[in-house]
């Protein structure tokens, strides 16, 4: 064994020294530096679009171990290169004649092979994590790459092939290695396949790091179902770093690999984290070849016309008086105002009661709306032509009041006075701004004759959501929407499951909610999955309709949900569980305009593929068995007349966040025939965060502002049992793992909204990523209260608030973060988010950091963030120097703000203020409690940042190894410091106390 490691050792050698047109740095380990990463034909458009915003990401860390061998020549051509069996490229010229040698004879045997030009679809199988392994060298003849193992012979290799990993080359074995290695939900990777039309084998291939932490790619590899491993990029001593977003391109090409119909191919890929436990990432693709849709003539479905949808008199005249009483009101008025004034208690709406006092709120609303609408009219405009376009543009400050409620593909219309009758042009919003409105016309417009510009309200919605209630008949609503029992569905019980995704196995409320879900244990009530923040709630419904697909070949799915970007993610997430022509993702005409913000995969199984809009199809409701839309597109359905009986599922995504009204549109006429329920309807969401958004402020105090799904959690089949305090298995299911975040920023939420029950099971990565930040006030919680005193400002064109100290007071935040990253690693911008419970402020923090040149932090309100998560949250609560706290008493708001950081948050606001609310108080006590306050002085401020600047540039090179205190080193790379978990320091103790005192002045530190 001694003499074959000599042997290797002297022809790798020999390899390096044939290596004569690499570029050596002395003294220097590399990872693949840019110029060298663009001669491996890698492409990193992610990574460059962010170069300039985060210098950190200019010149990645570089750890000793890690060697990069590539050549930079680039006289040779990419489409010359040959490839060895590690995957890495040649350049030797002693191996050149040999090289043109081989490709002629190649070039030979090609001349009589068909050309391979197919479509092929890639899914993710499983993602698992391990303790890092290493092998010197690997033999692809007789070592296994992923599981990292030498044999003593191919014989034994291709043994190994065929009983540990099988054809499918599953990863089980990487779990016997160590009881610590493990499965997990989240994929590191977004991969892209695509097969080039050439004679050889040629894929090219995109894979981005989709992770949150930073990842070194090892290899990857594929397997072609035999005992074959085909290396796309795999190199013993060369890794690529890959920071969250760098995207990796590669062509390769594979003379041996033979194309087989119907077989299913493996992608291998394999990384570590570059975290301080340096865990591996291996990550299983399967391809194969796509069923690519007949795209012929389809049959259209033709839709009835809906009725017009008035408003009563008797509503119009109760909301102009503002549904005051008066003497002077008819018995039909009297009882209609008893009736709106009984909605404001949340046990009214009762099974005599529900569809008129629904019908009479609806209309409330709708009612608003056409007032708010009317008052955004614009006399006398000055429309601003665009050249050659029929786009026209308006000011913000003609409008006579602010149009907080117009929103994109509103209606418009630009009424001129002709000669002898009025003239009207239509068109749609097409862009709104702080300071112009933008306007799509159908026709070209003289703009010096408009007289009038009025926006019109579309009506569709409240049409469906009519339409839906009818169809609810007494029965109906007695079973769906106040339910007493289960009986269980009518198909037949399942009681094997074999899991799609094998990380469900660990997970006791997941595995029971997808068998009851399956089996129908509910029926007739609808089934909850009641999912807090950051439990798999998603994972969870994507699994379910995977099983439902396969266990149950004959029935149908319809999935609705209440946004399109929740719709578009359901539909992503299913077509790596479900074949493509399985599916059919149905959109509203509206969606045509962002079609460029749709997922690719997506949109090739909807009526937007080919990137134009289809109407709904006959083929695509009965030859797809998966249906995904939102709530008031599958109303669309309804109109089509399907056939009745047709779906046998129907599930409602973040049911929590819609009206009740809008929830029956998925449900009446497609779960439901006439009085009988065809389809087990299945509810998920969270009843503790943020629930239908209510324009008007009257409709907020009634059962209007109250999802189906809170609602029906107070009745007694969802309750939990006041002894066992679990809930109904049959009816419910509370998921409880919370994979999402650090325990100190789960435990508040979950003992103040949840009872306490949640499970902390987030990664260690996640977990300790900002743990010894120098800035935390308590090395060991990832929490910062900033409190501040600021000046809480109104503004005069909307009305809203900000404050431009706590402002300030984030972008000092975000700016040190990206410069000096997070406990010595870079920070994207895209790792940050910033959520304020104010417009004004929010438009005033994405105005600074748009100075700055950071345009890809995002900033939203509560609202816009639900759902979203991010590694590190910033939030500025604004309210300052008022006896209230205002809307930000809201629990659910609050909750939802609190629950989107998975390792770092920092809240920014006034403690006093804040604390006279009690839900707030109780945060900034559990801050206190946790040593998470930090105290501003704002008298010392300027001057604390001023010395601490002046100290940076005098001591820079001392300063760098100081307690986190970074310096750029000439490649612009991040330093660590060496003892970043200690508070060691080789300052002398000048410097020392120097720094300290500067530290103490900036923060006053209240531990009581």
């Amino acid at each position: 064994m001694d003499i074959i490691q000599l042997l290797e050792k002297l022809r790798l050698h020999e390899d390096e020294i044939n290596r004569t047109h690499v570029k050596q740095k002395a003294g220097a380990d590399k990872i693949l530096p840019e110029s060298q990463k663009n001669n491996r034909n890698t492409k990193n458009t992610n990574f460059k679009k962010h170069k300039n915003n985060n210098p950190l990401a200019e010149a990645p860390t570089n750890p000793k171990h890690l060697v990069a061998s590539i050549s930079d020549d680039t006289s040779q051509s990419q489409k010359t290169r040959i490839r060895n069996t590690n995957g890495q490229t040649k350049q030797s010229k002693a191996k050149q004649n040999e090289n043109e040698e081989g490709q002629t004879e190649n070039i030979r045997k090609a001349r009589n092979r068909p050309t391979f030009n197919r479509q092929w679809q890639i899914k993710p199988v499983e993602t698992i994590v391990r303790l890092p392994r290493t092998l010197a060298t690997i033999d692809p003849t007789k070592d296994c790459p992923i599981c990292l193992e030498q044999f003593r012979s191919e014989r034994v290799f291709r043994s190994h092939v065929a009983i540990a990993h099988g054809s499918g080359f599953k990863l089980d074995p990487l779990l016997d290695h160590d009881p610590r290695n493990r499965r997990i939900d989240r994929q590191a990777f977004k991969v892209v396949l695509e097969q080039l039309p050439m004679a050889v084998p040629t894929f090219s291939l995109t894979i981005e790091n989709k992770a949150s932490v930073t990842v070194l790619l090892n290899s990857v590899y594929i397997f072609d179902g035999n005992v074959q491993f085909l290396p796309v990029f795999a190199g013993e001593q060369q890794v690529l770093r890959m920071v969250p977003g760098y995207v990796f391109e590669e062509e390769a090409s594979f003379d041996d690999l033979i194309l087989v119909d119907g077989r299913r191919y493996s992608l291998i890929i394999t990384a570590t984290a570059d975290t301080v436990f340096r865990r591996q990432i291996v990550e299983q693709y399967h391809f194969s070849e796509k069923q690519v849709k007949n795209r012929g003539k389809k049959t259209q479905l033709k839709l009835t016309k809906l009725p017009p949808y008035d408003i009563p008199r008797s509503i119009v005249l109760l909301y102009k008086s503002e549904f005051k009483k008066n003497d002077l009101y008819t018995d039909q008025e009297h009882n209609l105002l008893r009736l709106i004034e009984g909605s404001k208690q949340d046990d009214s709406l009762t099974l005599d009661r529900y569809s008129r006092q629904l019908t009479v709120l609806n209309q409330i609303e709708a009612q608003h709306l056409l007032q708010e609408y009317f008052s955004y009219t614009i006399l006398e405009p000055v429309l601003v032509p665009e050249k050659n376009t029929r786009l026209y543009s308006v000011t913000t400050n003609q409008f006579k009041k602010k149009p907080s409620l117009l929103d994109e593909d509103v209606k418009v219309v630009f009424i001129s006075q002709g000669n002898s009758s009025m003239k009207k042009a239509y068109g749609v919003i097409e862009s709104i701004s702080a300071k112009t409105v933008t306007f799509h016309m159908q026709e070209f417009v003289d703009e010096k004759s408009v007289a009038k510009v009025m926006f019109i309200l579309n009506r569709t919605t409240f049409q469906l959501e009519r339409n839906a209630l009818q169809l609810m008949g007494s029965t109906l609503i007695r079973s769906i929407c106040f339910p007493e029992a289960v009986v269980g569905g009518p198909l037949e019980t399942i009681a094997s499951f074999q899991w799609i995704r094998r990380s469900v196995a660990s997970n006791e409320e997941q595995m029971v909610a997808i068998r009851n879900i399956v089996n129908q244990t509910s029926f007739p009530a609808p089934y909850i999955l009641f999912g807090p923040p950051g439990t798999g709630k998603t994972s969870t419904l994507v699994e379910a309709i995977g099983q439902i697909h396969k266990l149950r070949p004959t029935v149908n799915i319809l999935v609705a949900a209440t946004s399109n970007f929740a719709a578009n993610e359901l539909a992503s997430r299913l077509l790596d569980v479900i074949p493509d022509e399985s599916i059919f993702r149905f959109f509203a005409f509206s969606c045509v305009r962002k079609i460029d913000e749709i997922d690719c995969d997506v949109l090739d199984v909807s009526n937007l593929a080919g990137k134009r809009y289809n109407n709904l199809c006959y083929e695509d409701i009965y030859m797809c068995r998966v249906v995904v839309a939102t709530l008031t597109t599958a109303g669309r359905l309804v109109q089509a007349n399907i056939k009745s009986k047709h779906f046998s599922y129907v599930f409602i995504d973040e049911c929590g966040s819609s009206k009740e009204i809008s929830s029956l549109i998925p449900i009446a006429g497609l779960a439901t025939t006439g009085n009988e329920i065809n389809a087990s309807v299945v509810l998920a969401g969270d009843p503790k965060q943020l629930g239908p958004v209510m324009q008007y402020e009257f409709l907020k105090q009634t059962t209007h502002g109250l999802s189906m799904l809170e609602r029906l959690m107070n009745l007694p089949l969802y309750s939990r049992d006041h002894v066992t305090k679990q809930y109904n298995p049959k009816a419910i299911t509370l998921l409880r793992d919370n994979f999402r975040s650090h325990d100190t920023l789960m435990k508040f939420s979950s003992d103040l909204f949840y009872e306490g029950q949640l499970r902390a099971k987030a990664s260690h990565d996640v977990k300790n990523l900002a743990i010894g930040w120098w800035r935390l006030p308590n090395r060991h919680c990832p929490l910062i209260f900033h409190s501040i005193i600021g000046q809480m400002k109104k503004d005069n064109l909307s009305h809203s608030f900000f404050n431009a100290a706590e402002a300030e007071q984030i972008i000092f935040y975000v700016s040190d973060l990206l410069t000096n990253g997070l406990n010595g690693k870079p920070v994207n911008q895209s790792d940050i988010g910033v959520l304020s419970f104010y417009a004004r402020q929010v438009s005033f923090i994405k105005t600074l950091m748009r100075t700055k040149k950071w345009f890809d932090i995002e900033i939203g309100s509560a609202e816009q963030y639900q759902g979203r998560e991010k590694a590190i949250m910033l939030i500025s609560t604004v309210r300052s120097g008022k006896d209230n706290v205002g809307f930000l008493a809201d629990a659910k708001r609050l909750n939802v703000a609190l629950t989107r950081a998975r390792s770092l948050l920092i809240v920014v606001g006034n403690a006093e203020t804040l604390q006279q609310d009690p839900l707030w108080a109780k945060f900034v006590e559990y801050c206190r409690n946790h040593g998470a306050i930090v105290q501003k002085s704002n008298k010392k401020e300027k001057n604390t940042r001023n010395a601490m600047k002046k100290v940076k540039n005098d001591s820079s090179t001392t300063a760098s190894k100081s307690r986190k205190i970074f310096a750029k080193n000439s490649n612009n790379s991040v330093k660590e410091p060496t003892k970043s978990s200690t508070l060691e320091s080789p300052l002398n103790n000048q410097a020392e106390l120097m720094i300290q005192k500067m530290i103490q002045d900036f923060y006053h530190l209240d531990f009581e």
